[in-house]
């Protein structure tokens, strides 16, 4: 009959079907390490609106290319363009054009970047979102140190339930880790409205708070008579 035990309020399966078989048992842990965010990602819109299609179009055009200049100029920013459309709208019973183009920035100097996007806000793009969050590496890295201290708990949990039973410890026959993500963005900044009313607005601002960096480990221990 499998025994059932309680460890941790955690449950742990022990299995001896027979005399002599291999006794296992089934475990998860977790650990977090707090990291604090070195990179900080700025999404902006170019929109203009217009009574023809073309003439929108040239604006969104004209707006962005000059964004993309500017971008250019500022030394560790990542640039990159997103969605694009021009469709047609009605206010007040006439027929007018709309459009936009989304612009990415990301870089690790927050005051660059920040200055940066003050910059492009006076000439006409509205901020659509404003974060730091942690750059791939060192997100790999802090999984790979929550990994780590994960192993270390549950190895300490298996001496500990093996003590109990007057057992002993014998070997893994599987463990199992979890993959590396990429933690969520934490939204530090508001979004900005239609920069009409901001061509003379400071730069923005935007605080960091450490961010939690979780690891998960299952294993399957074999223990053995002392």
């Amino acid at each position: 009959m499998p025994r059932i035990v309680f460890l941790s309020a955690l449950l742990l399966t022990l299995t001896a079907p027979a005399m002599g078989a291999d006794t296992h048992l089934l475990l998860g842990e977790s650990a977090t390490v707090m990291v604090t965010p070195d990179e900080i990602a700025a999404s902006l819109r170019a929109e203009a609106t217009s009574g023809t299609a073309a003439e929108t179009q040239k604006r969104v055009n004209d707006m962005m290319r000059d964004a993309l200049a500017a971008a250019k100029e500022t030394a560790g920013v990542t640039v990159s363009t997103g969605g694009y459309g021009v469709w047609r709208t009605q206010q007040g019973g006439a027929d007018r054009w709309q459009g936009s183009q989304n612009l990415n920035l990301s870089g690790r100097d927050g005051a660059a970047l920040l200055k940066l996007v003050g910059i492009l806000q006076q000439k006409g793009l509205a901020i659509g979102g404003l974060n730091w969050r942690l750059a791939r590496d060192t997100a790999r890295k802090a999984h790979q140190e929550a990994t780590q201290k994960a192993l270390a708990t549950l190895r300490a949990r298996v001496d500990e339930a093996a003590a109990a039973l007057d057992m002993k410890f014998g070997q893994f026959a599987s463990v199992r880790l979890d993959s590396t993500t990429q933690q969520s963005v934490r939204m530090m900044a508001p979004a900005a409205a239609m920069v009409s009313s901001m061509a003379s607005a400071p730069p923005p601002t935007a605080v960091s708070e450490d961010t939690p960096v979780i690891a998960s480990v299952e294993a399957d221990a074999i223990l053995v008579p002392r």
